[in-house]
């Protein structure tokens, strides 16, 4: 694991802001409230300095996801893939144990459906997601699963997940375009392999 932070990193999968931007349209309305409330002339002088508290906690709690949103889900550097699904660090898979990216889907419940109308589970509303997968070879014992921070994705099973609300939009050419990548970078990955390997030794016989 390492800390986030990495500008010299190649970015393969940005982060996405629109989720952000929807908390900070509600906490804009909270804090004109407040501020509404504050200018009232029977709250306490007490009561104005908590109600401006307020107002600023919030817009920086607002300010810290929206810099945290905004990072990176997949970058590269070195030989390796740096996988972001948590806010606050990152997870070095060495390239060469990525087989491939594809698209794929995932099941989210629907806000607002009346438990009393449903009979069993099944029945529940659901929509569908479209995620990215980033799958890893078996022989990757040590990266086959990690904690995430669950709406941005998961990691299970050597399947890394992230979910498309949370990432730039996700596209076939998307897709091609991380394959791509993904080839080019274990090829220089094994150039710079072979470059580093030590020469055999030459017999004794052969310098005669």
């Amino acid at each position: 694991m390492a800390v986030a932070g990495d500008e010299r990193a190649e970015v393969w999968l940005r982060g996405n802001l629109r989720p952000v931007g929807s908390l900070a349209a509600v906490a804009a309305v909270i804090s004109g409230s407040l501020l509404l409330a504050a200018a009232g002339e029977s709250v306490p002088v007490w009561g104005k300095i908590l109600l401006f508290v307020l107002c600023g906690v919030l817009t920086l709690v607002i300010a810290v996801l929206a810099l945290v949103a905004s990072r990176p889900r997949l970058s590269y550097r070195d030989g390796l893939l740096r996988v972001r699904l948590t806010p606050l660090a990152v997870e070095d898979v060495p390239v060469e144990l990525v087989e491939c990216f594809f698209l794929g889907s995932s099941a989210v419940a629907v806000a607002g459906y009346s438990p009393k109308s449903v009979a069993l589970p099944s029945q529940m509303a659901v929509r569908r997601v479209g995620t990215l997968v980033m799958r890893l070879a078996e022989r990757a014992d040590q990266w086959q699963a990690r904690p995430t921070f669950a709406p941005w994705g998961e990691w299970l099973a050597g399947a890394v997940v992230f979910d498309g609300r949370w990432c730039e939009p996700l596209s076939i050419a998307a897709v091609v375009q991380l394959s791509r990548r993904l080839v080019e970078a274990k090829r220089a990955t094994h150039a710079i392999g072979e470059n580093r390997r030590p020469e055999a030794p030459v017999a004794p016989e052969a310098l005669s």
